[in-house]
């Protein structure tokens, strides 16, 4: 964990925060030293947009060039973000409910981890026309899911060594309190674990658990 923290109140700056274009913008310039063309490539997005979002970043004190190396015609400017931590109070943002900074995250990354779910599941599918919403009773629950294929399938086909790497399960636990703070002390240990190593591949996680506010 950082030990200091660059503290953003003012409201141009904060609103950049609220970008998740400017957010993946900044986040690979903290993580290193970026060309305006290098992080086109990176972010996959236009060039003259990234320009645009560098330059907003460095006006706002996020960012500063480091370096320029010298070539025929314009020089290749460098850049790197300010600090390798930021703190955004909400009080500072415009939001009216802490759901909605906490949702910031949520949407974008929610947004690009289905469709990486879409493109893992779409190699099971046989015939699009099978693809549907299925709504059953397991147990004393009911429970719903998305089908690859007609009313067959079940989730325990994409454990097999040659299916993809996917997992989703998501619903209600009837546990006690030590059996949820059991779990959640093993999820984080198990994260811990392999957030620890550094393999060639990228794979999005998500890790949730929380009391239900509905009982």
């Amino acid at each position: 964990m950082p030990e200091t923290w660059q503290r953003v109140t003012d409201p141009a700056s904060v609103k950049l925060f609220l970008d998740s274009a400017m957010m993946g913008t900044l986040e690979h310039l903290m993580l290193g030293e970026h060309s305006a063309s290098s992080l086109a490539r990176t972010l996959h997005a236009p060039l003259n947009a990234v320009h645009h979002r560098v330059r907003r970043l460095v006006a706002a004190g996020l960012a500063a060039e480091t370096r320029t190396e010298p070539r025929r015609g314009r020089p290749i400017r460098y850049y790197r973000a300010t600090s390798d931590a930021y703190l955004v109070p909400y009080d500072a943002t415009p939001l009216t409910s802490v759901e909605d900074l906490v949702g910031l995250h949520e949407t974008g990354f929610a947004r690009r981890f289905l469709s990486a779910v879409v493109a893992a599941g779409r190699t099971l599918v046989v015939n699009e026309r099978d693809i549907g919403l299925r709504v059953f009773r397991d147990g004393s629950t009911v429970s719903v899911d998305i089908t690859p294929r007609a009313g067959e399938f079940t989730l325990d086909e994409f454990l097999a060594p040659d299916s993809p790497v996917l997992l989703l399960n998501w619903g209600e636990l009837r546990l006690t309190r030590e059996d949820a703070k059991a779990m959640q002390r093993e999820l984080h240990t198990l994260h811990a674990r392999y957030a620890a190593r550094s393999g060639p591949e990228r794979y999005l996680f998500r890790l949730g658990l929380t009391r239900d506010l509905q009982e």
